[in-house]
């Protein structure tokens, strides 16, 4: 039996899409949201010399106008110096009180800018917030009969602090890393439990409730105890079943359940940079003339455009600049795709929304609780786009509408058939939260109770399942979890 090998060359022709530096350039802009956007634009300007923002004719005539008038005030004052004794008016101002002057000027040297007059400048009122670091570190360094090392220990634990107020650190590993023993590392960590707020480096939340229970003088056998060893129960407020373990009355459980509820879990908490985060609507959304009209907010974005000078130089020949007009027809190839990718985003972003608003017309005219079943699909077909490319532009971005601002992506949302038409799943949602919001706090809704009331008040019918999916989908707690006692 014989085998023959051959070698053979074949030419065989494919089509496939290339990434190319300027179309991952354009994708990466259809995810951007406008604060995003706008940062990486100044970034362009900052490394691209050629890219300039285009001037405003107006703003330029306000500025002409302005230095008319100022060389003019110049052209008085020097007149008037002129006209007086000189000798005269530098010993009025040798002689002159100048505190006031800077105390009206503030650090940056700026006015108040219709403040009054009586009251300091507006920057000496700007104060950098406290972190939890920076005032558990002011306490240590005030507390008297601290040796160095102690300090230096006290430090290491401070900075080996989460955001809540807890010791990250495991506290064995933190002993050896400090290479000191467990009794020298605990007797620091004790007096800083003991800080402001109390409770502070706990190592765990049954440590940090206990040293609060002390500190305020509620450290009873009872509330001890549950603190202690019935934790879990306590979130569950199966407050039966503590009673039954501790062998007590119910009704003095509650009691310390009420007087363990007042303290604080998070110690840390409040130290908490705050993380609120501005949202600047991509597009707005208004009635006129009995139809919904899409406009962009392009307002805080700059107008960019090409330098003049730059592309005369890039234009010139010759064999002594042409290291430089290379290097400038690169940039102005990428200032040019940058200005059209921009301008091509914001086409494709009105494009959709304007698809939304045409699927959706019953959301803005009626409200939140006319929300239909929309996919990324429909709008995809609608404006004949790959669903990609929509998902891209709806990721971060919002529009503002007489019912409030909402992100573009609240507008696609599944379906649930209900026979005669279906229902879409945030209608849904919406109502369960209005019916949770209303509910006693004694006596809280069931899922099943929910699915009830849905079915009698809008004839929706959902299974429990889909309910507590949908709870737990809002962050929303079990019935027996949101009980509240009286």
């Amino acid at each position: 039996m014989s085998i023959s090998l051959s070698q053979n060359i074949r030419l065989i022709q494919t089509q496939q899409l290339a990434l190319t530096p300027q179309l991952q350039q354009a994708i990466k802009l259809l995810q951007l949201n406008q604060v995003e956007l706008l940062e990486m634009v100044n970034q362009e300007m900052v490394t691209n010399p050629v890219l300039e923002e285009a001037a405003d004719k107006a703003a330029e005539e306000r500025e002409r106008s302005e230095q008319q008038l100022s060389d003019r005030d110049e052209q008085s004052l020097r007149e008037g110096l002129d006209s007086e004794n000189r000798p005269e008016i530098r010993e009025a101002l040798k002689d002159a009180d100048w505190q006031p002057y800077f105390e009206q000027r503030g650090i940056s040297g700026s006015g108040r800018s219709g403040f009054d007059d009586d009251g300091p400048a507006w920057d000496y009122n700007l104060t950098k917030p406290t972190t939890l670091v920076d005032h558990l570190l002011w306490q240590l360094r005030l507390t008297p009969q601290l040796s160095e090392k102690q300090i230096w220990i006290g430090e290491n634990i401070i900075f080996s602090l989460d955001e809540d107020g807890y010791l990250e650190t495991e506290f064995g590993e933190l002993c050896e890393h400090l290479d000191c023993s467990v009794k020298a590392v605990e007797e620091v960590l004790v007096r800083i439990q003991q800080f402001d707020p109390v409770g502070v480096a706990a190592r765990s939340l049954e440590e940090c409730l206990l040293c609060q229970l002390v500190h305020l003088g509620l450290d009873s056998e009872l509330n001890c105890r549950i603190v202690a060893d019935h934790i879990s129960q306590l979130k569950t407020k199966n407050y039966r079943k503590i009673a039954r373990h501790l062998q007590t009355d119910e009704g003095k459980v509650l009691a310390a359940v009420r007087e363990i509820l007042a303290l604080d879990p998070k110690p840390g908490a409040r130290f908490q940079a705050d993380s609120t985060q501005v949202v600047v609507p991509e597009v707005f959304v208004h009635k006129s003339g009995g139809r919904y009209v899409v406009t962009l907010n392009s307002d805080r974005l700059p107008k960019l455009s090409v330098n003049s000078y730059y592309q005369e130089v890039a234009g010139q020949k010759g064999e002594a600049n042409s290291l430089a007009r290379n290097y400038l027809t690169e940039k102005i190839r990428a200032a040019q795709w940058l200005i059209k990718s921009i301008e091509q985003r914001q086409k494709t972003i009105y494009k959709v929304m304007e698809s939304i608003v045409k699927f959706q017309e019953d959301f803005f005219s009626k409200g939140p609780h006319h929300l239909k079943p929309l996919v990324l699909r429909d709008v995809a077909d609608d404006i004949e786009m790959h669903e990609s490319t929509v998902s891209r532009v709806t990721q971060g971005k919002y529009v503002q509408t007489s019912h409030g601002v909402f992100e573009l992506k609240y507008f696609f949302n599944s379906s649930i058939n209900q026979g005669a038409g279906d229902i879409a799943s945030a209608s849904v949602k919406r109502k369960i939260i209005e019916y949770i919001e209303k509910e006693s706090p004694t006596e809280p809704l069931s899922d099943d109770a929910i699915v009830k009331l849905l079915l009698k008040e809008h004839e929706i019918k959902i299974a429990r399942r889909t309910v507590a999916k949908y709870r737990n989908q809002l962050g929303i707690l079990a019935s027996g979890q949101r009980k509240k006692i009286l």
